[in-house]
């Protein structure tokens, strides 16, 4: 019996809701991947705010008519400023007078702003629209269209217009995570962007994208670098990055996740099969073909973290209850060190490890998959998600 390529059943839903809000992300999209707990959001509050009304094409260019204004200067004029494909080409003031909104947000007498930015409208471009920062606070997006307008973009299009960038480094040392990359939006090359680092399915960081010095990768701006440093706790750590999208993307782009191990890197030389290792890989066979139940421990009932529990106490080995906690609890290992009766983890795309099996050889594991295979063999559906720990070696 074999489960070849299936996705465990009891997948929490919560990683289906944050494929749904990256697959789902509107222009302008603020909102980044849900975890578990609260994330520690940037401050936005000094952030300019305003809204596009209209949209129209003139001689010229496109021509976008709305309001702006600064918090931190509610009764100042604001700068607006229009950008082609990610590039600046012209500005304009706030100098129209608008009472509905000066009575509703307390701004000066002329919040309006009516700017025309140069652009061939029969040609494909996106053209966006912000409002400059007076203060504290960043640069507002504002709207981007797409020319000619009335242009409807495919799936395939509004993914290009998704910010991209790469890590460029990762190091989990005693105490702390470190994690260096960049990123940038195509519709705003020159803005600051949010990034978001998760720690173990958790939000730890929120950080805007700083100076990026020389040299650049083509088509990165001068802003887009991040450099963070967060406190963990003790064990095996999972990291994952997550950019929000400012432009007409259809969603946030994850950057990718890594692992480290608070108590070092794994050993090197040959592997001899623990005697312990032996024992669960036997006990553990024992009970294919027997049901999976969420939160089941044993003996004729198990979840995945229940048969690692019990195959392995069985023995007097006693391990943590849930597949997170044995996670960190592991030494984090690579899969070429990976022996019988070691671990395989696998994590969502912000690093909370949902399913754990027991690995037998390169590729297979014996794991309590969902109600549907119960314990069961099953094959390593997708590498990039499956991290290797050990409780008998490094």
């Amino acid at each position: 019996m074999s489960s070849a390529h299936r996705i465990p059943l009891h997948l929490p839903r919560r990683v289906g809701a944050i494929l749904a809000t990256v697959a789902a992300g509107t222009a302008l999209a603020v909102a980044v991947a849900p975890s578990a707990s609260a994330a520690p959001a940037a401050d936005h509050s000094h952030d300019p705010i305003g809204a596009v009304t209209a949209t129209k094409a003139v001689t010229g260019g496109l021509q976008f008519t709305g309001w702006a204004a600064d918090p931190d200067a509610l009764t100042g004029n604001v700068t607006l400023i229009g950008l082609v494909d990610g590039r600046l080409k012209s500005t304009a003031v706030t100098a129209v007078a608008n009472a509905k909104v000066r009575t509703k947000h307390h701004t000066g007498p002329t919040p309006g702003f009516v700017l025309t930015v140069p652009v061939d409208t029969t040609a494909p471009h996106t053209v966006c629209v912000g409002a400059r920062n007076v203060a504290a606070g960043y640069h507002t997006a504002l709207t981007c269209a797409v020319t000619p307008l009335g242009t409807r973009l495919s799936g395939a299009q509004r993914s290009a217009h998704n910010p991209f960038g790469g890590l460029t480094g990762f190091t989990v040392g005693g105490k702390t995570m470190h994690v260096k990359g960049w990123a940038t939006d195509p519709d705003w090359i020159t803005h600051k962007l949010v990034v978001v680092l998760y720690v173990n399915g958790h939000s730890t960081a929120t950080v805007m994208t700083a100076r990026y010095a020389d040299p650049r990768p083509d088509g990165v701006g001068k802003l887009a670098a991040f450099d963070i440093t967060v406190p963990v706790t003790r064990g095996s750590q999972l990291g994952c990055i997550w950019v929000v999208n400012v432009g007409v993307g259809n969603g946030n782009t994850f950057l990718g996740c890594n692992t480290g191990d608070t108590r070092g890197a794994p050993g090197t030389g040959t592997v001899t099969t623990p005697a312990l290792n032996k024992k669960v890989v036997a006990e553990a066979k024992k009970h294919v073909g027997q049901p999976y139940v969420w939160g089941a421990e044993g003996p004729r009932k198990f979840d995945c973290s229940g048969l690692v529990e019990y195959s392995y106490g069985k023995f007097g080995y006693t391990t943590p209850r849930i597949s997170e906690d044995q996670f960190a609890a592991a030494r984090l290992i690579p899969a070429s060190r990976a022996v019988a009766g070691d671990l395989v983890f696998y994590h969502d795309a912000v690093g909370d490890v949902y399913h754990v099996g027991i690995y037998l050889s390169p590729g297979k594991t014996v794991a309590a998959i969902d109600e549907q295979e119960g314990v069961n063999y099953q094959r390593i559906w997708d590498p990039t998600v499956a991290t290797y720990g050990s409780f008998t070696h490094t």
